[in-house]
């Protein structure tokens, strides 16, 4: 659902970065322009922003290169280079929120295997308990005051108590 909408978001701010390109001085630099704004859209829609953060790159060399080579005016250059910055803006956003997401699910990860390791070890905590519980239970320790135990047998101090 967050993919969707930074895509839908990257693709819209890249139509409009087209469309500030649409009115270029050189019809083969627009057609230029065009071919890589709409691989910077189909990246980002993808859910590829690392591309398509490439794909700006090459926009921007392009538009640097057209703008040096008088091809489009600096009207029309300072146009795309606003239109890019916000397209970058949105593209590293995405990547931030898609790494947030990701680091979220590895802590679910983590917890769940954490949780499992727990459940394992109160099963083997109670498998000891009733084996020893099956081997005579209480075997004339001390009770749980430190006391003469409830079977008579030696104290802690090695004395008999009074059993039952």
């Amino acid at each position: 659902m967050q993919r969707q909408r930074w895509s839908t978001v990257v693709a819209v701010a890249a139509v409009l970065a087209l469309a500030s390109c649409a009115s270029t001085e050189d019809p083969a630099t627009k057609d230029t322009l065009r071919a890589h704004v709409v691989a910077v859209a189909a990246a980002s829609a993808a859910g590829d922003f690392q591309g398509a953060l490439s794909e700006l790159d090459v926009v921007a060399t392009e538009a640097s290169e057209a703008l040096a080579d008088g091809e489009i005016s600096e009207e029309r250059f300072d146009s795309v280079r606003r239109a890019m910055e916000l397209v970058r803006q949105d593209l590293e956003a995405a990547i931030a929120a898609v790494a947030n997401a990701a680091e979220q699910q590895r802590l679910r990860d983590e917890q769940a295997r954490l949780q499992e390791q727990i459940a394992q070890l109160q099963v083997q905590q109670n498998q000891v308990d009733e084996q020893n519980q099956g081997e005579g239970g209480d075997k004339g320790g001390p009770d749980k005051k430190g006391g003469p135990d409830k079977k008579g047998g030696p104290d802690e101090k090695g004395q008999q108590g009074k059993g039952d």
